[in-house]
């Protein structure tokens, strides 16, 4: 994330995350009239994962707002907050799915990328990023 914010500068982001309506539909089904109360259960954590996700892009440099959304697949809900906030990048994360599982399974990156016109900047996982690789990204 540091990375990012040396690319980006002193941005205000939103952090996202979003909640698979999927796990959502399931649940509707199983709980019948109670599928009000685990929608808001699926969007208080996503929320909450949002919100630790923003106090780490703080600390990253970033002026970050935390934000929730319930979508099917993942991908279209990130791509349908872009649009609402009119994001210049979108910053995503990736989990480095084997090659096997992303040939069968196109990532979220992959797909948010597909699917909008606007410019994404994927992060690799922390673990795989060495140290001896990290340097001020800033544009000189």
């Amino acid at each position: 994330m540091t990375a990012a914010a040396g690319l980006l500068g002193e941005r205000c982001v939103v952090v996202l995350h979003v909640a698979s309506l999927g796990v959502a539909a399931e649940g509707f089904a199983a709980a019948g009239s109670g599928g009000a109360g685990l929608e808001r259960e699926l969007l208080d954590d996503a929320l909450a994962r949002a919100s630790a996700g923003a106090a780490l892009a703080r600390r990253a440099g970033f002026r970050a707002v935390p934000r929730a959304t319930l979508a099917a697949p993942a991908w279209r809900g990130v791509v349908e907050v872009a649009d609402d906030v009119d994001a210049e990048v979108i910053v995503i994360g990736s989990r480095r799915l084997r090659r096997l599982a992303e040939f069968v399974e196109r990532s979220v990156w992959h797909e948010v990328a597909a699917h909008t016109g606007r410019p994404v900047l994927v992060v690799p996982r922390a673990s795989r990023f060495r140290a001896s690789h990290q340097t001020d990204y800033r544009y000189r």
